[in-house]
């Protein structure tokens, strides 16, 4: 038993022993040169005045000043020193300054006015740092400076890692460049690859566009960026247009911007949106597209139309400084006061004017249209006319949706005013049943045809019908003949498909076979040139 305890204070001796010469070999700071060494008794015993090109030495690092005060200690040294500081840390690390403070055990040299940091391209500036040499890093609390190639980095707090080669800034970060200019809150930068992390609110600025986003990267030197989700969306905003995503990856030399989840393209100037879970945008050739679950917002003045399809694009046509959007397969839409479907559809810029092809059927209100072709005309953002091409053919129910007034032609054209229409013209073939109505009550039912026809609408209901061109017709009571004798050829009632919703606009519903549907009168044949 004595044996062990004699043995357990033998190692602690030791290991005592090498942790005092450890101190001590910390403690060691060798005097390279100076000009002068002194003394002095009001210093107090264990100080030593130092004057004139004063060189220090402590482990890897080597000081310059032009004064210095050595405080010794038996574990440790402090300096102070003044005036043309100049630290040397392995060999590639220059800090300079006008006062430091460096304690020997600690490691931290404290350096004050003028300071500066230099590596290979890489400069600090400052007035207040603290540099660790044992943990290698410096940083700055009182604001601060970094130029790094074409950058200038500036921020109140700010920390220098040169092992790893960043520079992590925080609070009033700015960046200069000189094709933008970066404001954010919480900022990562690598010297070498010039790449800043952004991890807080950042927005950058630049004479095309406004980038923002809480989380990524962007390459200052290739002018990329890799930006994502933080709380909020990250964005693109140029001068007509505004590009978000979950995800974006923006290439500003090319001008392409590249959106993952929840992209929308935010055209400013026609209030038009486009969305997807995919799509990307270039903002020098202007042209856009979209896929999955892609959709387009056309914003009225009281209202928003709601359109889906499989894909979605925006075709610039820079002659005429205007632009098509082209949505294709599977088009369904939704506006309050109008829906429909189509295989595909095109908005032009030029005249405000969206075509639907691929017999298209397009409620508006209480009337249904269908035709080989629709198109449809704004002015001010209001639907001032509709034009229905090739099996043009308008059915309207009356109230127990059992009696249906139809107009069918060759071509037609409705006119509208307040959302609603007020005429309809029928160039060829044209053939109507409608139900005329004393104080609500249908008083019977009318058949009539001629070449060209007019009808006339008020608050939804036919008020009249002017037959141009070889008119013929009767007027039988009502509800004296069989539906399907009062149903025109080719009639197709489709409100089972009908959207309901904006929502209504991403479910998938067949569309009937219009054949299927194909009536004939049985005592009344109009002898229909088109079929």
């Amino acid at each position: 038993m004595h044996q062990r305890i004699t043995l357990t204070l033998l190692i602690l001796s030791v290991a005592s022993i090498n942790q005092t010469l450890s101190a001590q070999t910390k403690a060691k700071v060798e005097i390279l040169h100076a000009n002068t060494g002194e003394q002095r008794a009001n210093l107090g015993p264990n100080v030593q005045l130092l004057l004139g090109d004063v060189k220090l030495k402590h482990e890897n690092t080597i000081m310059h000043c032009d004064s210095a005060y050595l405080h010794k200690h038996q574990d440790s040294t402090f300096i102070e020193a003044f005036h043309h500081i100049h630290i040397i840390q392995n060999d590639s690390i220059h800090l300079f300054g006008d006062k430091l403070t460096y304690n020997t055990v600690e490691g931290i040299a404290r350096v004050r006015d003028n300071v500066k940091i230099e590596k290979q391209d890489i400069t600090v500036l400052t007035e207040f740092l603290d540099y660790d040499r044992i943990k290698n890093f410096g940083y700055y609390f009182n604001g601060g400076e970094v130029l790094s190639g074409q950058n200038t980095l500036i921020s109140d707090w700010g920390y220098y890692y040169p092992d790893v080669s960043e520079v992590h800034f925080k609070d009033s970060v700015v960046v200069h460049n000189p094709r933008y200019t970066i404001f954010s809150d919480t900022l990562k930068y690598h010297t070498v690859t010039e790449v800043a992390t952004i991890l807080g609110p950042t927005f950058i600025h630049s004479d095309n566009n406004l980038i923002y986003s809480e989380n990524g990267h962007y390459d200052t030197m290739n002018d990329k960026a890799h930006l994502l989700k933080g709380e909020n969306q990250s964005y693109v905003q140029g001068s007509e247009n505004l590009l978000k995503g979950d995800t974006i990856y923006y290439d500003r030399q090319k001008g392409l911007g590249e959106a993952f989840s929840n992209f929308e393209l935010h055209d400013t100037t026609n209030n038009l949106i486009i969305t997807g879970d995919y799509g990307y945008y270039n903002e020098l050739s202007e042209y856009a597209l979209a896929t999955k679950r892609a959709q387009l917002l056309q914003i009225y003045q009281n209202d928003t139309l709601f359109l889906h399809a499989d894909t979605l694009q925006a075709i610039p046509l820079p002659q005429e400084e205007s632009k098509l959007v082209k949505a294709y397969y599977n088009v369904k839409f939704f506006r309050t006061d109008m829906q429909g479907r189509c295989d595909s559809m095109v908005y032009d810029f030029r005249d405000s004017t969206n075509t639907f092809y691929n017999s298209p059927v397009i409620w508006a209100q209480e009337n249904q249209m269908t035709a080989q072709t629709i198109k449809l005309y704004s002015r001010n953002n209001e639907l001032y006319k509709a034009e229905l091409i090739n099996s043009a053919f308008i059915i309207s129910p009356e109230v127990d949706s059992l009696l249906f007034n139809q107009i069918k032609g060759r071509n037609m054209v409705g006119h509208i005013k307040n959302n609603e229409i007020y005429r309809i013209d029928v160039d060829g073939n044209g053939q109507t049943v409608y139900y005329p109505k004393d104080e609500d009550i249908v008083i019977g039912v009318n058949r009539a045809e001629s070449s060209n026809l007019s009808i006339f609408l008020s608050e939804k209901q036919i008020t009249g019908i002017k037959l141009r061109t070889e008119p013929a017709g009767n007027l039988n009571p009502p509800y004296l003949l069989p539906a399907e004798d009062v149903r025109l050829q080719g009639f197709i009632w489709l409100e089972k498909i009908r959207p309901k919703s904006k929502l209504d606009i991403f479910k998938h519903v067949e569309m009937p076979r219009m054949d299927e549907y194909t009536k004939v009168y049985d005592d009344y044949q109009f002898g229909d040139t088109e079929n």
